[in-house]
């Protein structure tokens, strides 16, 4: 097995922040440049002078969701704070897709934060898809569960203790193949080219349960210094690794190491609706 367990120290500061406080606004609203290049097209044939900059600042502002709790100088519960599961999602997705050595990295073609249905809250299923082609020409499927936590119990409560945790969502994907197909098929509903036609390939493998197609079960796990503990956060994900053979895990923790959690979220919002205006 090829299983990896990572603790990764990240320095929270302003530049930072601005980064993925950018990267987010990008994956709130998204313009597809085809998309772009037919409007213009059509504009001039019409005369209209249609103001794309315009309409790319509304998009821009009203796709990203002001939240009346933050701007009141509060914190929303953990378990209501948008700003709070998607820079999860954001780290986590970005863990996977950049920060890896190259040749181990994935391409991950649809972003979560960027497909859901409602602006204001949570997306559901699965929180990262991605694959990546091997050496042999055979594919491996990425499925990745982001979760954010600050509880002192180690490991919290998220990694294998509630009903949406770590360890048994990705259970249940292993052991109900069903399940893990239906969700790659909606996930492909926003695809186009090579990266629906891998996806289906994918699909069409776990479908037919002909294993070619390995499947490493991504985990992001947001800490920080005030309540990380490296040996133990890894909880029944790394104790029980046998359990998701013949898949890998792959689990990041992710801490922050000079602001908490609820400060670094904080920071985030704050500069995501600065960007947006």
């Amino acid at each position: 097995m090829n299983n990896v367990f990572n603790k990764i120290d990240i320095e929270v500061f302003d530049e930072f922040i601005e980064k993925f406080a950018e990267r987010y606004v990008l994956q709130r609203s998204p313009i597809n440049p085809t998309s772009v290049d037919e409007i213009l097209k059509i504009s001039e044939g019409l005369g209209t002078g249609f103001d794309l900059s315009q309409i790319k600042s509304i998009i821009k502002n009203k796709s990203i969701f002001s939240d009346p709790i933050r701007e009141k100088g509060e914190r929303p519960n953990p378990v209501n704070d948008i700003y709070r599961s998607d820079f999860g999602e954001l780290l986590t997705t970005y863990y996977f897709e950049e920060e890896l050595n190259e040749g181990c990295r994935y391409i991950i073609p649809a972003k979560n934060i960027s497909t859901r249905e409602r602006y204001d809250m949570p997306g559901r299923g699965i929180d990262a898809i991605g694959y990546r082609i091997k050496k042999d020409g055979s594919y491996e499927l990425l499925v990745s569960e982001a979760k954010v936590s600050s509880q002192k119990q180690n490991p919290p409560s998220v990694v294998d203790m509630t009903d949406d945790s770590i360890y048994k969502t990705h259970k249940n994907y292993h052991d109900n193949s069903d399940v893990l197909g239906q969700r790659l098929v909606e996930f492909s509903k926003n695809l186009k080219g090579d990266d629906l036609f891998i996806v289906m390939c994918i699909i069409v493998d776990i479908e037919n349960k002909t294993n070619k197609c390995s499947i490493t079960y991504g985990c992001g796990l947001v800490r920080d210094y005030t309540c990380v503990d490296e040996a133990k956060d890894f909880g029944k994900v790394k104790n029980n690794a046998n359990e998701f053979e013949p898949g890998n895990i792959h689990f990041a923790i992710l801490s922050f190491t000079k602001k908490t959690i609820d400060e670094t979220i904080d920071l985030f919002y704050k500069k995501v609706q600065e960007i947006a205006k």
